[in-house]
């Protein structure tokens, strides 16, 4: 067991049952990944020096985590298809139809979030970090079963939605 699969269970956890009281520290997460990804995958084609494109890589990170943590709903559209995504490259489909799948759940996911923020958040919250949870968990066990694996994510998906919409009724009538 080494500490980034510690440290990725840790945030599966937090995200599967508490995303929806964290969103906008994870949209803000979402889009310093997303920036800094963006930065290391296209500028090399436009810079040469390595450093350089670290540089401007560290400086497209903040700009999109701050532009997603102002710009709420762009970060709800983001946070909410890359969930979906992550969640349905856990299905172990063939890699087109996964990759066709997952855009697809993705996109919807984005655009049902910015409608219905509250509820999708939850939802969609609580799928990634249960997927993560056990596909990070079978790992370290060294287990390849889907079977068992849709059956933990479904139970834990389940316990963070439960968990979530819970905290969120409570919290809304205090």
């Amino acid at each position: 067991m080494n500490i980034v699969n510690i440290i990725t269970l840790i945030i599966a956890i937090i995200t599967c049952f508490f995303g929806y009281k964290l969103n906008k520290g994870l949209i803000a997460v979402l889009g310093l990944i997303i920036g800094f990804n963006l930065g290391i995958t296209y500028l090399p084609n436009l810079i040469e020096n390595e450093t350089a494109v670290y540089i401007a890589s560290i400086i497209l990170a903040i700009a999109l985590g701050l532009i997603s943590f102002k710009l709420y709903l762009v970060g709800v559209f983001l946070l909410c298809a890359l969930f979906a995504y992550i969640f349905c490259e856990n299905l172990n489909l063939s890699e087109n139809i996964q990759m066709i799948v997952s855009l697809i759940a993705g996109l919807i996911a984005g655009i049902i979030g910015v409608k219905f923020t509250r509820p999708l958040m939850i939802i969609s919250t609580s799928l990634a970090g249960a997927g993560t949870i056990s596909e990070t968990a079978l790992n370290l066990l060294n287990i390849k079963n889907d079977t068992i694996s849709i059956i933990i994510i479904l139970i834990l998906a389940i316990l963070g939605m439960i968990y979530q919409f819970k905290q969120n009724d409570e919290n809304s009538h205090s």
